[in-house]
């Protein structure tokens, strides 16, 4: 019979990222290497502080680290509940709810 194969959204995402991070390295490797002038150091420097930003990144996303801020939430820089109204709608209802009895009205 058939087997499913299921991969989650969290090892996907750090598949995602390796796949990127080896890409980074061959572009280092085989572009900045030889280093016969000055572009090609600083180039090697780049291509190197994009390689550690993106190890970083993916350690503090698997740590739990990476400040919560994740797409549709407030902290989003995309997040606008006037471009959607079902957004905006449910922005009310959720103010709406926070000011019944028993509700928290601090994040006002």
């Amino acid at each position: 019979m058939g087997r499913t194969f299921e991969i989650s959204g969290t090892s996907l995402s750090l598949v995602l990222y390796a796949f990127q991070l080896v890409a980074i390295l061959l572009a280092l490797v085989f572009v900045a290497f030889p280093f016969d002038n000055s572009a090609n150091v600083v180039l090697g420097l780049l291509f190197g502080v994009v390689a550690l930003a993106m190890v970083l990144g993916v350690w503090r996303r698997a740590t739990g680290r990476d400040g919560g801020s994740h797409l549709g939430t407030a902290a989003d820089i995309t997040y606008d509940p006037f471009a959607d109204p079902g957004q905006a709608a449910k922005d009310r209802w959720e103010k709406a709810v926070r000011r019944l009895p028993g509700g928290d009205d601090d994040r006002d």
